[in-house]
């Protein structure tokens, strides 16, 4: 191990601390709002000097050993079935709750006292398990309005400064999807320069308005003069409108032509092999986004927002001016989709 070396840095520090949480990663949502919360937590560990432990046997986006079948291993790993059940998320306050006009107050009551009640067996189950007490998911509160200090990780910043370091402590596929990610690269024959964005369609209209295809293209056509673009799609009409909208431009994507919109509760319940092909794919769109010369991406929707925070100043939103995302980027959906609307209403006329 290379001592110098971030991810050795953190394993090190890590290990140090004599308290303990455990985070179970990939409960019920996509994967790079389960990736950010665990950074979350992650970052509350180090700031309380708590060594942070996995829990990801049944990680949604995973198909056998969790966070380890697409990543190299970050810290310690722990495998007691009862985190599935009792380690769960942090409640949301009544007052928020309360805004959810889908349900009855007694529906949510009943939600919150059953939740309420798995974690308090959790934190019994978690203390007789380990022989002392144990943090969990519900028990870590994140406020990304302040400034970090873990020097011996070389962070002092602010929340994009810090999320950037943690990126680079965890974010190491494994020699597996490593070589997966090769292959489906080497299928599109990308030249050294290309574009890069991200057309959502799938769950997250249900979320937030999607913006059009034509909004990326004329970003596009702005920001650079490169004419190969990689897009980043779940539904592969919106590659072929794309395609029809701008001929100009060469257009390339591994989204195959039966996909018609990603949603999450449907992943989740496919085969082993069929989630372990999208995983590699999706995680091979990742990396070429990366690598690209210019992204061009939404700031509500999770894929996006993650390079937007992780290359920020660097970076080309296509719905929020870049004085403003350092703002926006730390807000929940709802609010990032009110500061996108805002922004697209005054910029272009829908």
């Amino acid at each position: 191990m290379n001592p110098n070396d971030l991810a050795t840095k953190y394993r090190l520090l890590n290990s140090s601390f004599k308290k303990t949480m455990i985070y179970h990663i990939g409960i019920d949502a996509g994967f790079f709002t389960e990736y950010t919360y665990m950074l979350h937590a992650m970052l509350y560990c180090l700031q309380h000097k708590i060594q942070f432990k996995l829990y990801s046997d049944d990680a949604n986006f995973g198909w056998e050993k969790g966070w380890e079948d697409c990543f190299v291993p970050f810290c310690e790993q722990v495998h007691e079935p009862f985190h599935h059940t009792y380690n769960t998320h942090r409640l949301p306050s009544w007052q928020a709750l309360m805004q959810d006009k889908k349900l009855s107050k007694t529906k949510l009551l009943k939600w919150k006292l059953k939740v309420t009640c798995k974690n308090i067996i959790g934190k019994a189950l978690a203390f007789f398990t380990y022989g002392k007490p144990v943090l969990l998911n519900f028990q870590v509160t994140f406020n990304p309005n302040q400034r970090f200090h873990i020097l011996e990780l070389g962070i002092d910043g602010d929340y994009l400064h810090t999320f950037q370091k943690l990126t680079e402590i965890t974010w190491k596929l494994n020699d597996t999807t490593a070589q997966e990610c090769r292959q489906f690269a080497a299928t599109l024959q990308l030249p050294p320069q290309y574009a890069g964005c991200q057309i959502r369609g799938g769950d997250k209209i249900t979320e937030t308005n999607l913006l059009p295809p034509e909004h990326y293209i004329r970003l596009i056509k702005e920001k650079t003069a490169i004419r190969d673009v990689f897009v980043l799609t779940d539904d592969y009409r919106l590659f072929e409108q794309v395609q029809t909208l701008a001929p100009d431009i060469h257009w390339y994507t591994l989204c195959s032509p039966n996909e018609q919109g990603y949603v999450n509760s449907a992943f989740t319940q496919t085969t082993k092999e069929l989630k372990q092909k999208q995983m590699a794919r999706f995680l091979c769109s990742i990396q070429l986004l990366m690598d690209a010369s210019v992204f061009i991406g939404s700031i509500t929707t999770g894929p996006s927002l993650f390079l937007l925070k992780k290359f920020y100043p660097e970076i080309n939103p296509a719905d929020c001016l870049l004085k403003d995302f350092p703002q926006a980027s730390v807000l929940p959906i709802p609010g990032r989709g009110r500061v996108a609307t805002k922004f697209m209403q005054g910029n272009l006329k829908l």
